[in-house]
């Protein structure tokens, strides 16, 4: 069967007694075995001169789980919180979202959130990168990155069956370890909506290809799925299977990193890092050397995280938690970024498949997997099969004041449409729901990642500060109604039984916003606490990645985004590691 076969392959640990290097030292360590990790680790190790490790937390895919939930792409929603390979990471009370405290999955598996995501590979608009160098990132625009996207993906379009998914090769054409292609089944409920987002009465938008940085448009979602047997394929199955057969690379799972070490000795003024200290599988405490540089790759909660236990970060908050101040960086842990999601339930009829279907009815779950084992049916595709993009017209903008939002370039989108094909009501009564929904791409509400103590053990405070922004709450309200509009348009109308939640008598503005204070959530994207920018400024990394007041500790990860990015970030993580690893490279 296929899963003994993923398995197999799953973690190949390479013994230190397999490196000509001395014991317990490498050229790199590398914390954090993510989406971002094994890019940056299989690249540098194509250098057979170069021994790298990657620590990573959380799990192998040996582990006693079932790798099922990883693979199969229609599961996805299995493997995204709660469960033994989510980090579960629960937010602070949200005053502006009902005091609520919000879980926040992360993953806790080899590959990271890579391994338990929505695969959704979207680049988003051109612009923010762009303005990535706008402010003083010099390599970072968006035809320096472009090269980087496709540098990752090896393409494969969609079926002959799937004639109506525009795509254009050129856009990904690389030849990377990681597959990019169109799931084998697109949801019923997502063809419905992307035709009603392009319909002339609703929103009027273009369908087109949606990663060639103008996104502005309708498009079915490329994802990072296999196309020949339809599993998924995490930064671990790509990179890091890749990478396993050589002796110069070793990963160590169940290793939590516990803070960088540094030298006595500083070298023009700057820290230098010797190592990792981390704690192993038993619980001892063990040692990496680094004999050339340390790389954080534990995304925007670890990596902050880790500068801070080490004396690296805003002193008054590392003094608090006797933690000796060795570079005072107000920056690490602020900035923190995410995209909102948010909008109204519908029940809808019953040949629109859901994932409430499926997940309470065993008989259907097993034809439904007897399917995907010919990489067919309604769990080869992930539960979300397309997106949109849009800008909020100008008459609106000027409405509430959203001259920021007016200003940025035309290519850059406000918002970003999608339908899970799935869904559930406070009150828990039972149906056949979907969940179409608005997201905030340029969200202005801003937070922060602070520690609690001194370990890595103890989850640092994750302060989102959603919709704090009062523009954020109008935006929120105008992009709800947008949506109850299209939902209840012509187009939907054979399929949409009625709006499940808030319900139709919820119209006033005030009312509105309290609804989606009550449900909203996070589409785990959070970045922006080790931001590329200058120190003056609030940055934590220069244009090359290296933490001010170090010289060969680097941040390659989210957490380094200066501006979120407009769509989806798992993509852009990628480019991210794949430019990180040539900055390395270019610096030995």
């Amino acid at each position: 069967m296929r899963f003994s076969t993923l398995a197999s392959a799953a973690i190949t640990t390479v013994t230190a007694a397999q490196f000509a290097y001395a014991a317990d030292h490498y050229d790199y360590v590398v914390v954090g075995g993510g989406n971002a990790g094994l890019v940056v680790a299989e690249r540098l190790t194509e250098d057979s001169n170069i021994s790298v490790l990657v620590l990573e937390a959380g799990l192998d895919y040996n582990s006693d789980f079932n790798v099922t939930y990883l693979s199969v792409p229609g599961l996805d929603l299995t493997v995204t919180g709660g469960s033994m390979v989510d980090w579960n990471y629960t937010t602070v009370p949200q005053e502006h979202l009902a005091n609520r405290q919000v879980a926040y999955p992360r993953g806790y598996v080899i590959g990271g959130s890579s391994s338990t995501n929505f695969m959704a590979y979207t680049r988003g608009s051109a612009a923010p990168y762009d303005e990535w160098a706008a402010i003083g990132n010099e390599g970072w625009g968006w035809n320096d990155v472009y090269p980087y996207f496709k540098k990752s993906c090896k393409f494969t379009p969609p079926l002959a069956n799937q004639s109506y998914i525009p795509y254009e090769a050129s856009v990904y054409a690389g030849e990377g370890p990681l597959s990019v292609t169109f799931g084998h089944y697109i949801e019923p409920i997502s063809v419905y909506f992307a035709d009603a987002l392009t319909n002339k009465t609703g929103p009027n938008l273009e369908m087109k290809e949606t990663n060639d940085g103008a996104p502005i448009g309708v498009g079915y979602l490329a994802t990072t799925v296999k196309p020949a047997d339809s599993t998924r394929d995490s930064s671990w199955t790509s990179f890091g299977v890749e990478a396993s057969s050589r002796s110069n690379f070793k990963v160590q799972t169940h290793s939590l990193a516990s803070r960088i070490l540094f030298s006595d000795t500083k070298s023009n003024g700057n820290l230098v890092a010797t190592g990792v200290e981390y704690t192993d599988s038993t619980g001892a405490t063990q040692t990496a050397y680094a004999d050339k540089e340390v790389v954080l790759t534990a995304g925007a909660f670890g990596s902050p995280q880790l500068l801070m236990v080490s004396g690296v970060g805003p002193s008054q908050q590392l003094q608090g938690n006797g933690i000796d101040v060795l570079v005072d960086l107000p920056g690490v842990g602020q900035n923190l970024l995410d995209h909102l999601f948010f909008g109204p339930v519908y029940e809808v009829t019953n040949n629109i498949t859901t994932a409430g279907q499926f997940s309470n009815n065993v008989t259907l779950y097993q034809e439904y997997m007897a399917e995907w084992k010919f990489g067919e049916g309604e769990l080869s595709g992930a539960i979300s099969s397309m997106s949109a993009w849009e800008r909020v017209p100008d008459d609106f903008l000027d409405s509430i004041g959203a001259t920021e939002l007016k200003n940025l370039r035309e290519d850059w989108n406000h918002l970003q449409l999608e339908v899970i094909a799935g869904g559930s009501v406070p009150s828990g009564k039972a149906g056949n729901y979907v969940s179409p929904a608005a997201v905030l791409s340029y969200p202005f509400s801003k937070g922060n990642v602070t520690i609690v103590s001194a370990s890595t053990k103890d989850k640092p405070l994750v302060q989102p500060n959603w919709l704090s922004s009062e523009i954020d709450q109008k935006l929120a309200v105008w992009a709800f109604k947008q949506v109850r509009e299209v939902m209840l348009g012509d187009t939907m109308a054979p399929i949409v039984l009625g709006e499940a939640y808030p319900g139709l008598d919820v119209t006033s503005d005030e009312d509105i916003l309290a609804a989606i204070a009550a449900v909203a959530h996070p589409i785990y994207q959070a970045s922006g606490t080790c931001a590329m920018k200058a120190e003056a400024d609030g940055g934590v990394v220069d244009s090359k990645l290296v933490v001010y007041g170090t010289q060969n500790v680097r941040v390659a990860d989210a957490s380094i985004f200066p501006i979120i990015t407009s769509a989806n970030t798992m993509a852009p993580v990628y480019m991210v590691a794949e430019k990180a690893a040539d900055l390395i490279k270019a610096d030995q």
